[in-house]
């Protein structure tokens, strides 16, 4: 019996066209699955003298008509990064923070005049809202949006659960690390490496 040649027979499969229909259909899989979007929101506190009981301070926001003052102030950044395989012509989210909180102002940051984010209510000192909508024309693979905010609170502390995105596309929101994030873990490696090299100087 004549022994078969594989790896003749491997170079037919690569360079015929079932190879080429199996990559075709491993990547159509692939794009029918729900898609991943990246998402992350950092709240940091820009000002709090609540609990200051010696000085009862506030600071003071103006606009074209009146001053508003508050006691609790806080900035932070929402991003999205499209990191699967589909790309949106539009891609609509929404934020939606607690009753006690109150969204001051957003600003969109985009990477070119080709990319925009448009909210169809803005924040602002006049329209102080917990909930707002913004629709990114357009979302493509790798595209990047971040906002920068500013919010007030009735609460001392807001924690990341106060805050939630979501969307009516069918998708499936990931975990973007965030800077501070990525930071810490360089961090706590860089101490690792250090602890595990000294001791490996005294075992030696």
């Amino acid at each position: 019996m004549k022994e078969i040649n594989w790896i003749q027979v491997g170079l037919g499969f690569l360079s015929g066209g079932a190879f080429g229909a199996f990559i075709k259909q491993y990547f159509d899989n692939r794009r029918n699955r729900v898609q991943p979007v990246g998402h992350n929101v950092e709240i940091k506190s820009f000002y709090n003298s609540v609990d200051n009981k010696l000085i009862n301070s506030e600071v003071i926001l103006q606009d074209d008509t009146r001053e508003y003052k508050f006691s609790i102030l806080y900035t932070g950044t929402i991003e999205l990064l499209n990191t699967g395989l589909s790309d949106y012509p539009e891609f609509d989210f929404g934020v939606t923070a607690s009753d006690k909180i109150k969204f001051l102002h957003v600003n969109p940051n985009t990477s070119d005049r080709h990319h925009v984010a448009d909210l169809k209510i803005y924040p602002s000192l006049q329209n102080q809202v917990n909930s707002f909508d913004i629709t990114l024309k357009p979302f493509n693979r790798k595209d990047k949006y971040s906002f920068d905010i500013l919010l007030t609170s009735d609460i001392k502390e807001i924690s990341l659960a106060d805050i939630q995105i979501s969307s009516s596309k069918p998708i499936k929101w990931v975990k973007l690390v965030s800077t501070t994030d990525a930071i810490l873990e360089i961090a706590n490696k860089t101490f690792l490496e250090i602890v595990i090299g000294q001791a490996i100087k005294i075992i030696k």
